[in-house]
């Protein structure tokens, strides 16, 4: 169930994803990061393909109002219509395909209102009516005529904010049955004068705007008025250009011209039309207008060309933001636009559904991924991924045109990576808090932090380690079990291995187990460290006070007030590790020196003392803790000689009580002359100790030993038959 977690969070994460381009704020943000990824791609590409010594689009060309024109002609407000006429009629004389002025004309050129007013004052002293002359001055008509001749040029219009522009909007202006999802709304559309719309071929409006990124990306294919549905006046060439009488809108915008189609205009899932940009400003073949009046440009040169006029002049601001350039002439978007669609030559969409299908398959793979790896390969495989991505999209514009929204790919891959790294972060912390709070009971804290470092050795497994091994047990606990009741005996034991555990975690052991009313620690492990050794014989030695204080608590009882321990300590190498079944396993150690702990324990039974330890123990503790070694023996099932000792106090200790610590030097010399087969000196010896130690019951085995022993035969060990 804790995995189906993990999928069900990728559900959401795909709902989510799919929510919130839904959403006014997140539509907003997410659309800004889509255009700001997209022209990031543009510009690259741009870097390393566009060559401006390549040549430009002769098909289309662009007469340009520049400087050097409105320094040859003037000053543009004051240009009358008659440049316009002269430009149309030299135009027309290389047959052109079409003419369109991305210029609009909504202002006669003759003198009117205050201006024929005043002026008719001043021209008082002529015979001819002022008002003919001026009349004579516009040349208005003669533009007309130029267009009606030509037949073939087109004429923009704008859109206003104000009403006051507002005019009834021309008859040549055609409206399309069509119901895109995206179009310009108009407010006041203000049209050419009347004498110019009735002679020009056709008629659009000129409006492409920024989009959120204050960038043009897009051509406004449809703008609204009122109910009806227009296109742009570079669109409209187009349509006249193939004879186009009908338009569908689909995911993409299709044209027909009877029952053909003639092209298809792939659209966004919003149901834009994204310009295909070929570089920054200037790749199309630009004449200066003044050229053309003063014809400098050698007769022949426009023809079968699509001629748009504008202007690149600073001045007359009419230069847009495009992805490339910040400073594009507006005449060349048409331009552009029209390139497009002349050579087939369009950006592609991803069909979103495809996204829907790549998201689900991501979250799912992540889904599966992250909970079965560790972070550092989850963060490794997310940020390898994300870094592909760009390169990846890259080379889909490059190679094939397409683009998508980026966004729709990476929110849900951030936001599903991050939501299940932090459930599995999560569920992580999860079990190492409930893994600490089930070794706190084993473990000291230093030994948690470890194992939190590598929680991966909490499995079924194992390895060789050195390590101690303590057993501790009660004496005579089945008689206790007999004689007191069970509520008394368990609130006891619990009491005592409370007690006994702390010592063992406080000093950095490991509790392996209880066995009845044994217990079994581990030091060194499960984290390796050095003097593990001394922290065993330390435990011992707390753990026999807590006896000690037990029999002075229970002094009045009759059968706690003779409360006993054993302890026995070896050190080794076992097997040590997570040991048991698939399922249920339990942290302990298997081995020979496992046993023999348990050996040294029960000899305490004999020589009636309290803590043992073999000789590895004792070497590694000989200069912290007081030690007698008590014999040398064989326990049942080894064949291994060892030396045994008790452990009597720590060396600090000792030091105040020097008379006993000479005892027990003499008892060990004792038993180095037994040894040796020295039997009077070495029985000499054990009798002086038994005289300043009455009570010391292995200097009592010793000296019954003297007449069992077979000297003969004897090599020094005394061997165990029982446990």
């Amino acid at each position: 169930m804790v995995r189906f977690r993990y999928y069900f969070i990728a559900v959401a994460v795909l709902l989510i994803a799919i929510l919130l381009p839904h959403l006014p704020i997140f539509s907003i943000v997410l659309k800004t990061l889509d255009l700001n990824i997209y022209d990031n791609i543009l510009e690259v590409y741009n870097a390393f393909s566009y060559n401006e010594y390549e040549g430009v689009y002769d098909n289309i060309c662009i007469i340009d109002i520049d400087e050097k024109s409105i320094k040859d002609l003037g000053q543009f407000s004051s240009w009358p219509s008659l440049f316009f006429a002269d430009l149309v009629n030299i135009l027309a004389e290389d047959k052109p395909l079409a003419i369109a002025f991305d210029i609009f004309f909504t202002e006669s050129d003759s003198i009117k209102g205050y201006a024929r007013k005043r002026l008719s004052s001043e021209l008082t002293d002529i015979t001819i009516n002022p008002d003919k002359v001026m009349d004579k001055i516009s040349t208005d008509d003669i533009f007309a005529n130029a267009m009606e001749k030509a037949g073939m040029v087109y004429l923009a219009m704008f859109n206003s904010d104000y009403p006051s522009y507002t005019q009834d909007l021309p008859d040549k202006l055609i409206s399309w049955n069509v119901q895109p999802k995206h179009y310009l709304e108009l407010k006041y559309p203000v049209p050419p004068i009347p004498q110019f719309t009735r002679t020009a071929r056709g008629i659009g409006f000129a409006n492409i705007n920024p989009d959120i990124t204050g960038k043009i990306h897009d051509y406004p294919l449809f703008l609204k008025h009122k109910r009806d549905m227009y296109v742009n006046f570079s669109m409209q060439l187009y349509l006249d250009l193939f004879g186009i009488d009908k338009i569908r809108l689909d995911r993409s915008c299709y044209f027909f011209s009877g029952n053909k189609k003639v092209s298809e205009l792939p659209l966004s899932p919003d149901g834009l039309f994204y310009f295909k940009y070929y570089g920054p400003a200037k790749s199309f073949r630009y004449v200066s207008f003044s050229d053309v009046l003063f014809r400098k440009i050698p007769p022949g040169y426009f023809k079968d060309r699509i001629i748009l006029i504008g202007t690149s002049a600073y001045g007359l601001k009419d230069n847009k933001i495009t992805p490339l350039d910040r400073s594009f002439p507006g005449v060349e978007l048409h331009s552009t636009f029209l390139r497009n669609l002349l050579e087939e030559d369009y950006i592609y969409w991803v069909n979103p559904w495809l996204l829907l299908i790549i998201n689900f398959i991501a979250l799912g793979i992540m889904a599966f991924i992250i909970p079965r790896s560790k972070p550092s390969i989850s963060i490794g495989v997310f940020l390898l991924v994300t870094i592909l991505f760009f390169p990846f999209i890259y080379l889909l514009y490059v190679k094939a045109s397409y683009i998508f929204s980026y966004s729709t790919i990476l929110i849900p891959w951030v936001i599903g990576f991050l939501a299940l790294f932090f459930t599995q972060a999560h569920e992580q912390g999860k079990e190492k808090r409930m893994v600490r709070n089930a070794f706190e009971h084993y473990v000291s804290p230093e030994v948690i932090q470890q194992i939190m470092k590598e929680p991966e050795k909490l499995r079924a497994g194992g390895e060789k380690k050195y390590i101690s091994i303590m057993y501790v047990d009660v004496r005579n606990f089945t008689y206790l079990c007999e004689k007191l009741p069970p509520s008394e005996i368990t609130s006891f034991m619990n009491s005592y291995f409370n007690l006994a555990t702390q010592v063992i975690i406080e000093n950095r052991g490991t509790l392996d187990k209880y066995i009845g009313d044994a217990i079994l620690a581990l030091f060194g492990a499960p984290i390796t460290y050095t003097d593990f050794e001394r922290n065993a014989v330390k435990s011992a030695l707390a753990i026999r006070k807590i006896a000690s204080d037990i029999k002075k608590e229970h002094y009045s009882h009759p059968l706690l007030k003779d409360f006993h321990i054993g302890i026995g300590i070896a050190t080794g190498e076992v097997i040590i590790g997570n040991i048991g079944s698939d399922r249920i396993f339990n942290f302990t150690g298997i081995g020979d020196k496992m046993n023999f702990g348990s050996r040294l324990e029960g000899l305490n039974k004999y020589y009636q003392t309290t803590i043992i330890i073999d000789n590895f123990t004792f070497n590694a503790v000989k200069d912290v803790f007081f030690c007698r070694k008590l014999d040398i023996v064989t326990v049942k099932g080894k064949s291994d000689v060892c030396d045994i000792y008790e452990v009597i106090n720590t060396m600090d200790d000792m030091k105040n009580n020097p008379e006993l610590s000479e005892i027990y030097h003499k008892y060990e010399y004792a038993l180095a002359l037994m040894i040796a087969k020295n039997q009077s000196e070495a029985k000499t010896l054990f009798e002086e100790v038994l005289l300043l130690l009455p009570n010391d019951e292995p200097t009592k085995i010793m000296l019954s030993r003297f007449d069992v022993i077979n000297w003969e035969t004897w090599d020094g060990t005394w061997q165990f038959d029982g446990k």
